[in-house]
C-alpha cells in the first residue's frame, strides 16, 4: 500500500507564454516553468511515477493544487481531492484498533463515471475508484475499527487504515470514543493555558508555580480557569478556577445556588491566596415580589456564612427592587465580610437607574461621571454586568463593569479615552484584547503512553470579558479576562463532529445550504446558462386558451388607488386560519391575481442598449418569473370547485385534470398545516414552479432562487389580501405528490414549492 500525490482534477494548465504555464486552481493560480508543468503528477499517477522539485510540490499543496491518492500496487483505491481551501489536516493513517464511524453529512453519489463521497462541511472530496472503498463507507454504518472493517471488504488492514486516512481529513468519518469512565483533561489545560493563555509582558514563572498550588480536586466536565489580567503596570494575574460547589444552599427543593462556583484567588510571586467564590443564582421559575427576593437573598447568604444581610441594608435593597436579583454573588472574606453582587445591565434606562441609586447610596460622584462613557458598550446577548460590594452598612466605593459582547471590542479605544484611561494601559489592555482565540483538539492515550486516534476533548482559550473598575478617587483600572476551558468528548460513542455542528442542522438543510452558496463549492454557480432550450415564453398571451374561464376584469390603477398606505398594510398583516366565513366571492379572487401577477411594462439598459420586457409586483431571478398560481377552488362563489391554472396575459382561469380525491387531499393539507381540522380554506393558492425554465439559465442555484420567488410572492400576496380586506396565511410545507395527481402536472416539470390560503374576512 502506498499514497501518491498529483495535481487536483480541479486544476487547469494553461499556456502563460513560451516558457511559462499558469495552473488555475479552484481558489488560486501559480505561473510554473513551462518545462516543469508537463512533468507534474496527474490525478491517478502510479506510485512508479517520478517526484518533482520539493519546493514546487510544497507550494502546490499550500496552495490546494495537490489531490492524494491511496494505492494498492498500481491500482488506485481513492483520491482526496482539495476544495476550495487548502486541507487543514493533511492525511494520516488511521490506527487499526480504533473505532470509526461515518458522518451523519456524508453521502456517496455518482457523477458522469465517477463516484464520489462528500461532506457539505468542506468543498474537498473523496473519488472512489475501487469498489472495495465502498464497502469500506457501508462498513462504516456502524462504529467499526479498520481490523473489522478489512474482514467485510476485502481490502488490507493497512489498505483501510490509508482511506480512513483520507477520509478523516476532511470529516467523513471520526473515531469515537470507547466509552471509558470520565477522566478530567485538567492537567493539560493547565499546561496548555501556562504556555499559550498569557499576552507579552505577563510572567509566567509566578503563575505557574500559583497554579501548581490552586486545589483542583473533584473537578469535573465544568472545569476551566479565568486569568484575571491588571493592566496597571503591576503585570499582576490572578486566577479563577471553575469547580464543583456542594456547600449550603446548593441541594434541596430550596436550591438557592447553583453547582458551579468560580473561585478566584489573588497570587503574588507564586503565592495563592483565596478571594472567594462568586456562585450563580439559580433563577426563579416564576418573578418573585420584592420581599421574596429580598428574604431569598437573606437565606443565600447566611448559606455562603455571611453575616451580611439585604434586609438591613436599604440601599441593597433598592438596587435589588430595580434591577432584579443578581446573577452572581460571591462573599470576600479578605474584604472585611463584604458581599459582591453583579447585578444584569442590558440597556442604557437600567443604567440610568442603577446610577441613581448609587448616588443615594454615596458611590462618589467621580465614579458616577463615567457612566456615560460606559453606555455605547451596553446590550448584546450577554448583557454588561455592574458589580458592587455590599457592606453591613450600605454599599462600598468602588463598582465596576464587566462587559461580554464582542461588538465591544472596537469601540474600547474611543471608550477608554473618554474615560481619562492612561495611554500606557490602554495599549496592555488594546495588546491583550487582540489576542486571537486558540483551539485544539486533546487526544485519550493508549495503555503504553502513546496517542490514541480517540479525542478527549476540544480546548479553547479566548477573552471573556474586560471589567472597568471605578476607583473612589476617580481613577479607572481596566482588567481582562481570558477564559482556558476543555469540552469534553469522551462520552459513549461522542465524536468531534458532534460538538463541532449543533445537532438542529439536518442532512438536507446543510447539504442544501452549502451546496447553493459560494465557499464551500468547487462547481459553477450562477447565471451560467448552460442549456440550449429556450424556457416558457417570457411575454405570457394575452389570447385565452379554449375552454379557459375569463374572471372579471380589473382596474388595476383604479383599485390599488383607494388602496390604505403601504405602511398601514404592513402592520395590519397577519395570519388568519378561519375559515367557517361565508364563500370567497370570485372578483375578489380575480382582483387579488391581478394585483398580483398582472404585467408591467419594464426596461432594461445594458451597455448602452435598451431592452424591453414584461415585468410583475416582484422580482425575479434574470426576469424568468418560472412560478405560475394554481387555485385549487373550495368555497369560491362563481366558480366549480375544482384546480385551476391562471393566465395572467389572458387574466383567465384554465381546468386543470386531475383526480378529484388528489385535489381535495391538497385542500386538507393547508388545514394539516395550520391545524385547522376539519376546516377548509375558501381557496388555496399553490405556487408551482417550472422548474426547467430557470435551470436553463442558472446553475447550481436554480432551487434556492426558486425558494426566494416563493418568498417574496407569498409576502406580496399577503400585503396585496391585507389591502384588499382578505385573510391569508402562508402554509409551512404542502404534498408535491399529491398536487401532481391532483392537476396532471409532471412532478419534474412543474411541481409545487409553496401554498398560501386565502379567505374573506367576517
Amino acid at each position: 500500500m502506498s499514497k501518491m500525490v498529483g495535481l487536483s482534477p480541479a486544476v487547469t494548465i494553461k499556456s502563460a507564454d513560451a516558457n511559462w504555464s499558469e495552473l488555475v486552481g479552484p481558489s488560486s493560480t501559480l505561473v510554473v516553468p513551462a518545462n516543469i508543468a508537463g512533468t507534474l503528477p496527474n490525478n491517478g499517477a502510479t506510485p512508479s511515477a517520478s517526484g518533482s522539485d520539493p519546493k514546487l510540490m510544497q507550494k502546490l499543496a499550500d496552495g490546494g493544487f495537490l489531490a492524494v491518492t491511496s494505492y494498492d500496487g498500481d491500482a488506485p483505491l481513492a483520491t482526496l481531492v482539495p476544495g476550495v481551501t487548502p486541507l487543514a489536516l493533511m492525511p494520516v493513517d488511521a490506527l487499526p484498533t480504533t473505532a470509526f464511524r461515518l458522518s451523519r453529512f456524508a453521502y456517496l453519489r455518482r457523477t458522469k463515471r465517477r463516484v464520489v463521497i462528500e461532506i457539505p462541511t468542506t468543498s474537498a472530496y473523496l473519488e472512489i475508484h475501487d469498489p472495495r472503498v465502498a464497502a469500506v463507507v457501508a462498513g462504516l454504518a456502524f462504529d467499526q475499527t479498520p481490523i473489522a472493517l478489512a474482514a467485510s471488504s476485502g481490502l488490507s488492514v493497512s489498505g483501510v487504515c490509508e482511506v480512513l486516512g483520507l477520509m478523516r481529513s476532511i470529516g467523513i468519518v471520526m473515531a469515537v470514543a470507547r466509552g471509558l469512565e470520565f477522566v478530567p483533561e485538567v492537567n493539560s489545560l493547565i499546561a496548555w493555558a501556562e504556555r499559550e493563555a498569557l499576552p507579552r509582558g505577563f510572567s509566567h514563572t509566578g503563575l505557574v508555580a500559583g497554579i501548581d498550588q490552586l486545589p483542583v480536586e473533584g473537578a469535573d466536565s465544568s472545569f476551566h480557569l479565568i486569568f484575571e489580567l491588571h493592566h496597571d503596570g503591576s503585570r499582576q494575574v490572578d486566577i479563577s478556577v471553575s469547580l464543583p460547589y456542594g456547600g449550603d444552599g446548593a441541594t434541596g427543593d430550596g436550591a438557592l445556588l447553583g453547582s458551579t462556583g468560580f473561585y478566584e484567588f489573588d497570587i503574588v510571586d507564586g503565592v495563592e491566596s483565596l478571594m472567594g467564590v462568586f456562585l450563580k443564582l439559580v433563577p426563579p421559575p416564576e418573578p418573585l415580589e420584592d420581599e421574596d427576593q429580598v428574604r431569598r437573598l437573606d437565606q443565600t447568604l447566611r448559606a455562603l456564612g455571611s453575616t451580611c444581610q439585604v434586609s438591613n441594608n436599604p440601599d441593597t435593597r433598592a438596587l435589588v427592587a430595580a434591577l432584579g436579583v443578581p446573577v452572581l454573588i460571591a462573599v470576600l472574606p479578605s474584604r472585611e465580610d463584604a458581599v459582591r453582587m453583579l447585578f444584569e445591565i442590558p440597556d442604557t434606562a437600567q443604567l440610568d437607574i442603577a446610577k441613581k441609586i448609587l448616588q443615594g447610596a454615596g458611590v462618589p460622584s467621580s465614579s458616577l461621571l463615567h457612566f456615560e462613557a460606559i453606555e455605547p458598550l451596553l446590550g448584546g446577548v450577554k448583557p454588561t454586568r455592574l458589580a458592587v460590594d455590599m457592606t453591613h452598612i450600605g454599599l462600598g466605593p468602588r463598582i465596576g463593569f464587566e462587559v461580554f459582547t464582542p461588538q465591544a471590542i472596537p469601540l474600547l479605544p474611543e471608550v477608554m479615552v473618554n474615560l481619562g484611561v492612561g495611554r500606557q494601559m490602554q495599549a496592555s489592555v488594546l495588546e491583550a484584547v487582540a489576542q486571537a482565540p486558540k483551539e485544539r483538539t486533546v487526544y485519550e492515550l493508549n495503555a503504553d503512553g502513546s496517542v490514541s486516534d480517540i479525542p478527549a476533548a476540544k480546548q479553547q482559550i479566548e477573552l471573556l470579558h474586560i471589567k472597568f473598575g471605578l476607583e473612589q478617587d476617580g481613577q479607572v483600572l481596566v482588567k481582562t479576562y481570558t477564559r482556558a476551558k476543555s469540552v469534553p468528548l469522551n462520552e459513549v460513542g461522542k465524536s468531534l463532529e458532534d460538538a463541532d455542528i449543533p445537532k438542529s442542522w439536518e442532512f438536507h438543510d446543510l447539504l442544501f445550504h452549502s451546496k447553493t452558496r459560494n465557499g464551500r463549492l468547487l462547481g459553477k454557480l450562477g447565471g451560467t446558462s448552460r442549456f440550449t432550450i429556450k424556457p416558457h415564453p417570457e411575454e405570457p398571451s394575452t389570447q385565452p386558451l379554449p375552454g379557459d374561464i375569463l374572471l372579471p376584469s380589473i382596474d388595476i390603477a383604479n383599485v390599488i388607488a383607494v388602496d390604505p398606505p403601504f405602511g398601514v398594510v404592513l402592520e395590519k398583516r397577519t395570519s388568519i386560519r378561519a375559515w367557517d366565513g361565508p364563500e370567497l366571492p370570485v372578483v375578489k379572487l380575480a382582483e387579488l391575481l391581478a394585483r398580483v401577477m398582472h404585467l408591467i411594462p419594464r426596461s432594461d439598459e445594458i451597455f448602452g442598449q435598451v431592452t424591453e420586457r414584461a415585468g410583475r409586483t416582484y422580482p425575479s431571478g434574470g426576469g424568468l418569473y418560472e412560478i405560475d398560481i394554481v387555485v385549487f377552488a373550495s368555497r369560491v362563489a362563481g366558480l366549480a370547485p375544482g384546480a385551476y391554472v391562471y393566465r395572467q396575459g389572458s387574466h383567465s382561469l384554465g381546468a386543470l385534470t386531475g383526480a378529484l380525491e388528489y385535489q381535495e387531499k391538497v385542500i386538507f393539507g393547508a388545514s394539516e398545516a395550520t391545524g385547522g381540522g376539519m376546516s377548509r380554506p375558501q381557496a388555496l393558492l399553490v405556487l408551482a414552479a417550472r422548474y426547467p425554465d430557470i435551470a436553463t439559465k442558472y446553475e447550481g442555484i436554480a432551487y434556492s432562487l426558486m425558494l426566494k420567488h416563493v418568498g417574496v410572492m407569498m409576502a406580496t400576496i399577503q400585503y396585496s389580501a391585507t389591502a384588499m380586506g382578505l385573510g391569508s396565511v402562508p402554509l409551512g410545507t404542502g404534498d408535491s405528490d399529491a398536487f401532481a395527481l391532483a392537476t396532471g402536472l409532471d412532478y419534474y416539470t412543474q411541481g409545487s414549492i409553496g401554498e398560501i390560503a386565502i379567505s374573506p374576512l367576517d
